[in-house]
């Protein structure tokens, strides 16, 4: 009987021990298991992090040349660049015309503009009348106001602007009706007339300006002028 009683008793001590044994191997296979998922998961998240970061810090940048005319001749050009990156978008534009009719001149556009978020955050304009500085006009967008400055004086313009002539290049206006002039500082009505055909009109019903667009790209455009019809030519290159 002791013996019996001795060989039951080890037999429970050996399934408990057993027991214990797969207990703990389960328990540390469960915790490999959770760990394994929690590595894996941090590892996931710092990867999408760092593609992520990756894909938005790289601007895109736009460029475009166009030739100038007036009356049929060709009288200068226009250089804009479009930067884009996490909804910032900087515009940088030079236009030159060098006209020699009855008189000569040379006239030089140093163009900057800044959005954010689709809203114009500052922009300047310098214009240079051969070779001297003509004008200079600066927009500040602080407190949910513009100030305007135009040859040391200042205005205020209360509503945000979120199109405006810098714009016109690389975003044809599908959805806008109203577009900001920075070179004059007015604001005008711009409308479809065409199919990817816009037209600006002056407070008599005027055409004043018409865009061409192909591709969501500027390629042609005809402005008013007091010397006559001004063309503007997208050149390929």
């Amino acid at each position: 009987m002791i013996e019996k009683r001795d060989i039951m008793k080890n037999n429970h001590k050996k399934w408990r021990d057993n027991s214990l044994l797969m207990f703990k191997c389960v328990r540390i296979e469960f915790s490999d298991k959770i760990r394994n998922s929690k590595v894996k998961t941090i590892l996931c998240l710092i990867l999408s992090i760092f593609i992520f970061t990756s894909v938005s810090a790289k601007p895109e940048e736009l460029a475009a040349k166009y030739s100038i005319h007036l009356l049929g001749a060709n009288v200068g050009e226009f250089v804009v660049t479009q930067t884009t990156n996490n909804g910032n978008i900087n515009i940088n534009a030079i236009t030159e015309i060098k006209v020699n009719l009855l008189f000569s001149f040379h006239i030089k556009y140093i163009q900057s503009t800044v959005y954010n978020q689709g809203v114009l955050q500052n922009s300047h304009v310098e214009t240079y009348k051969n070779g001297k500085l003509n004008s200079s006009m600066w927009m500040k967008y602080e407190k949910e106001a513009y100030q305007l400055i135009v040859d040391k004086d200042t205005t205020t313009i209360k509503e945000p602007i979120t199109y405006s002539g810098s714009l016109i290049y690389f975003n044809e206006p599908k959805v806008t009706t109203r577009i900001f002039k920075e070179r004059n500082a007015e604001m005008r009505q711009i409308v479809l007339e065409d199919k990817h055909t816009y037209i600006i009109k002056d407070e008599k019903g005027r055409v004043l300006n018409r865009y061409f667009y192909e591709g969501g790209i500027l390629r042609y455009a005809t402005m008013r002028h007091t010397l006559g019809n001004v063309e503007l030519k997208r050149v390929n290159e």
